[in-house]
């Protein structure tokens, strides 16, 4: 490996570090590694500073403040973090929706900025493999009302985060061979790896039997196992297994003369009956289409104010790794539904103002907020050691019945955060700024 420049440390930072005296030394930003020139100089206490030419070899921008640390098992000196927001594209629009990709992705990078690092947005598109570079984008704010994205040449990060925003997008083999090959990459850490299947989750969880109160019965759809749910539970929700925003939902109501009735979740509702579970298959075959469903048990739901609903838990891993709550907040289903999402003609209402509404008392209230906090701590835990899998944040829906007992509903590795917020501007920023101090934790800073 040829020597590139100098990286000049002062004798306090070098103390400090316990780095020992050498001529030469590695120095890494993302996968990119350069050998460098070490010089030890009366600089200012704990600095360092980066030759032009070192500087340039690390595709480091300037004025851009990086920490440094010594990885000592491998001798080498790490500038960082640099970070990744992988997506599929990125549209240079002038005026966006504030519930778009397109917006996440602006908010992230503005808030990348603010960080020490570099915090970048790239596709499959944008890598070279044959340098370990890739052409990353950061929003620059042209006018108060548009901005563009720039590009420039960085490191392959130290830390990915998917934001890869379909499941369609996700299946195509340039996305997966993508995500295969930056996995093998020596340096990088990468989370929130895909979207989640829910039978798998299911399967995963399952095995955990503290989580056994809290999880409907579901099963895989077949005509047989249809037939098991309804002998014992007069409601049954089928659901795409690998479904999202509430599409594809179908809700299954047995009266006590056996008679199915049946009502989709799409916005052109599809309400019949049926007389049997084969007819009921049959008369639902062209809506499921040729997609992997499960059945599962149906939860009654507590109301307010007449309307089913759920709870949705933004939750998190924190600058330590340590999971919380970021966002929560109560989706209120429609008026004549059991489908409280969003895209399907939810409405937002805050948490507590809800359970206040519900449960009267500040302590039951403070309870059930407990009750919720650790639901969702052993879910989180449970499901990144059954998957083997690194998760940063996750999506739970959590619904209450009418005991107020609470059930998970689903889980979501891909939580759509809105840019904007009736409740909280600070709990929109924090939503988006943890990922990214958690990046930052897992590169080592």
């Amino acid at each position: 490996m040829n020597t590139v420049g100098r990286i000049y440390i002062s004798r306090d930072l070098m103390k400090k570090l316990a780095l020992p005296v050498q001529n030469e030394i590695k120095v890494r930003v993302g996968n990119l590694l350069v050998n460098s020139e070490l010089v030890i100089q009366d600089l200012k206490k704990k600095s360092y500073m980066l030759s032009p030419s070192l500087a340039g070899a690390l595709y480091i921008k300037k004025r851009k403040h990086m920490k440094l640390r010594y990885d000592q098992r491998e001798n080498i000196i790490h500038l960082g973090p640099t970070i990744g927001i992988l997506s599929t594209f990125l549209p240079n629009r002038g005026e966006y929706d504030p519930l778009s990709m397109h917006a996440e992705l602006i908010f992230l990078s503005n808030i990348g900025k603010t960080l020490a690092g570099q915090v970048y947005v790239f596709t499959p598109g944008s890598i070279n493999w044959s340098n370990n570079t890739a052409r990353g984008y950061v929003y620059k704010q042209v006018t108060p009302d548009r901005g563009v994205w720039v590009a420039n040449i960085y490191p392959l990060p130290d830390v990915v985060y998917d934001r890869i925003p379909s499941r369609s997008s996700e299946a195509r083999s340039l996305i997966r061979n993508t995500k295969n090959r930056l996995c093998r990459l020596p340096y990088l850490k990468y989370f929130n790896p895909s979207f989640l299947n829910k039978w798998k989750v299911y399967q995963l969880l399952i095995n955990d039997p503290s989580l056994h109160p809290y999880m409907p019965e579901t099963r895989v759809l077949t005509a047989d196992n249809l037939m098991d749910l309804l002998a014992k539970y007069n409601i049954i929700f089928l659901k795409p297994a690998n479904g999202s925003l509430g599409k594809g939902i179908i809700k299954v109501k047995r009266d006590e003369k056996g008679t199915l009735h049946f009502v989709t979740s799409s916005r052109r509702k599809i309400r019949s009956s049926a007389d049997s579970v084969a007819e009921l298959m049959k008369k639902t075959r062209d809506y499921r289409g040729n997609r992997a469903y499960i059945a599962q048990q149906g939860i009654s739901l507590a109301s307010y104010k007449g309307s089913p609903f759920d709870l949705r838990i933004v939750y998190q891993k924190n600058a330590r790794g340590i999971w919380q709550t970021s966002k929560s907040f109560v989706r209120v289903a429609p008026r004549g539904s059991s489908v409280s999402n969003l895209a399907s003609g939810g409405r937002v209402e805050k948490t507590k103002h809800v359970l206040k509404y519900l449960y009267k008392k500040g302590a039951v209230v403070e309870e059930k907020f407990l009750h919720i906090k650790r639901l969702c701590q052993q879910v989180a835990e449970t499901l990144e050691k059954a998957s083997q899998a690194n998760y940063g944040e996750l999506g739970l829906d959590i619904g209450l019945d009418k005991n107020g007992s609470p059930w998970l509903i689903e889980v979501n590795s891909k939580p759509r955060k809105t840019t904007e917020s009736e409740v909280s501007q600070v709990i929109v920023k924090n939503t988006f700024r943890r990922p990214l101090e958690y990046s930052s934790y897992l590169a080592g800073f």
